[in-house]
């Protein structure tokens, strides 16, 4: 139990980022009880800090270190280019000018969809493959392994058959129901663990909230 005189009192002489944030917190807590208001407005504060936290960062990482070092220190001029084609992009809130924010869109873009057709990205694909061909047989300072051959074997086939249950122009491979059942099982196995951990990230991101809650706020937990 706790001191509850104690923990009013601090509770009372606490600063004011700690309940700006506890507010905050609790305002974006209230969605689950329903849509209102309050969430709406704490979701705006939440999207614009972020995007002009952003902004500051891109300015200072990329457009000030291109400025200073690269154009002025070593003489590079020519990236004042693609500095103000990056510039355009914020003529989007702007109706009038909006259509030359599609420059640097286009362009980025077009150099994506460039890079996509080379080798540059063709190589990871190989890498995948090249990792994904692990040996059966596992030989452990001259000793039969065990474990890491049933492993091995539990990837290699796992992945056999994920690969075979989205080869869908292959009639034979249509008609067998064990591969079918067998690629689809680990597909959603994959997708379940995927999304466990999903969760169990949010659930970690709640209880930070919590003890910030019940800790730093109402000084409920011990420090």
């Amino acid at each position: 139990m706790f001191d509850v005189p104690t923990t009013w009192s601090a509770f009372l002489r606490g600063d004011i980022g700690n309940w700006i944030g506890a507010f905050l917190t609790l305002a974006i807590f209230s969605i689950l009880w329903k849509e209102n208001p309050i969430y709406r407005w704490c979701e705006h504060i939440f999207v614009g800090s972020t995007s002009a936290y952003s902004v500051v960062t891109t300015f200072s990482s990329t457009i000030k270190t291109g400025v200073q070092t690269n154009m002025i220190q070593n003489g590079d001029w020519w990236e004042i280019i693609p500095i103000c084609l990056g510039l355009l992009i914020y003529f989007q809130p702007f109706p009038g000018y909006r259509w030359i924010s599609r420059f640097p869109t286009a362009y980025w873009v077009g150099y994506n969809a460039g890079m996509g057709l080379t080798i540059r990205t063709f190589m990871p694909l190989l890498t995948y493959a090249r990792t994904s061909m692990l040996p059966l047989i596992v030989t452990t300072n001259g000793a039969f392994d065990l474990m890491a051959s049933f492993n091995n074997t539990v990837f290699v086939g796992s992945l056999f058959l994920t690969l075979l249950y989205f080869f869908f122009s292959f009639d034979f491979i249509a008609r067998q129901q064990w591969i079918l059942s067998g690629g689809r099982w680990i597909v959603m196995l994959a997708f379940g663990a995927s999304f466990g951990t999903t969760v169990m990230s949010r659930i970690s991101l709640f209880l930070g909230r919590a003890e910030f809650l019940l800790g730093d706020w109402l000084g409920i937990l011990p420090k």
